[in-house]
């Protein structure tokens, strides 16, 4: 290959490993078994799982302590290995051309042997090097050659086994995530809020607690879907969640119910607490201009309800007087807040 077709090769190579998940995190248990296994089949004192990335030789996984964790690419043997189709098996490291000058053996680790098998994703792409090292000069015989193949090639399989998890653990994360989060403003949606709810009363009431919730709904939104249409209004709708986000404590809970109305679940909160929150966001609300039509900004009506220990009649008792705050304060001109008493 010519330089430039060697440079994409390693690219992709580096990016494979990447994409194997095998840098993720320190040493890797995932993969003991196969170095106990190489050490005890081929009869070495230390056998070694390690990845090659652009610049860095990780080992992950190793039979005995080494000295060395990481190490710089061009200081280590893995090279040796990585090109080769099936093993590369180096009797005496003193002694043999490619390994006597090389500054690992001129280290002074005491090991003569270095035997490796590439670890390969199912592309064929190198990423990393099963590896044995013996303080005797000697080469494996073909029965230690078979095992050590078989045992690369299970080391491959794993690293695939584990990518896919991986990528499978990140597609249910996504799903789950989809499952509960509004697509337009990315707050929890309806469901999640009311199973939140029931979790949060039971919590506050098993631990003496007070809770509250606020319950909004936007006033003008149907005027500026019908005059401007629905993609400015999806924006002020995103616009709230941002306001949201930024607003609220990390324990706080905020999501949107339906259509223009949005609720906030507060724990540990007065009723006191709550309407103090609910009328800072009412006035953040109404000091954001419409960006496209001034004349039509963007308030909010705010119901408040809250329980307090002792309280009988579960979360959706406190939902139902959140939403009749919510209602009398529409009922009162909009654009303020309304307080509920249980």
């Amino acid at each position: 290959m010519n330089p430039s077709e060697l440079f994409d090769a390693e690219a992709q190579r580096v990016a494979a490993l990447h994409d194997s998940g095998s840098l993720d995190g320190p040493e890797n248990h995932d993969f003991d078994f196969v170095v106990r296994a190489a050490a005890k089949l081929c009869d070495v004192p230390q056998a070694f799982v390690a990845f090659i990335d652009r610049d860095t030789v990780w080992i992950k996984a190793t039979l005995d302590y080494l000295p060395f964790m990481q190490l710089p690419r061009a200081s280590t043997y893995g090279d040796l290995a990585l090109g080769e189709e099936e093993l590369v098996n180096i009797a005496d490291l003193h002694a043999d051309p490619r390994t006597a000058q090389h500054p690992l053996t001129r280290s002074g680790h005491g090991f003569r042997m270095y035997a490796a098998t590439p670890v390969r994703t199912p592309e064929g792409k190198p990423i990393g090097v099963l590896s044995l090292l013996d303080h005797r000069a000697r080469l494996l015989d073909a029965e230690q050659r078979d095992w050590l193949l078989q045992l690369g090639q299970q080391t491959s399989a794993l690293v695939e086994w584990r990518r896919q998890r991986r990528h499978l653990e990140a597609a249910l994360l996504d799903n789950e995530r989809a499952t509960r989060l509004d697509t337009l403003t990315g707050l929890p949606n309806r469901p999640w809020l009311l199973a939140k709810i029931d979790e949060e009363y039971d919590r506050a009431q098993r631990f003496g607690l007070c809770m509250a919730l606020v319950l909004f709904s936007l006033d003008q939104l149907d005027d500026i879907n019908a005059q401007l249409g629905r993609d400015c209004g999806d924006a002020m709708l995103a616009r709230v969640g941002r306001l949201l986000r930024q607003s609220l404590r990390n324990t706080d809970t905020a999501g949107r119910m339906a259509g223009d109305q949005f609720c906030i679940i507060l724990p540990n909160t007065t009723p006191e607490g709550a309407a103090t929150l609910a009328e800072t966001l009412r006035g953040r609300l109404e000091r954001k201009p419409n960006p496209i039509e001034p004349a039509l900004a963007l308030t909010g009506s705010f119901g408040v309800a809250a329980s307090e220990p002792g309280h009988i009649g579960g979360g959706h008792a406190l939902l139902a007087s959140a939403t009749a705050a919510l209602e009398l304060a529409r009922k009162s001109g909009r654009n303020r807040v309304a307080l509920a008493s249980l």
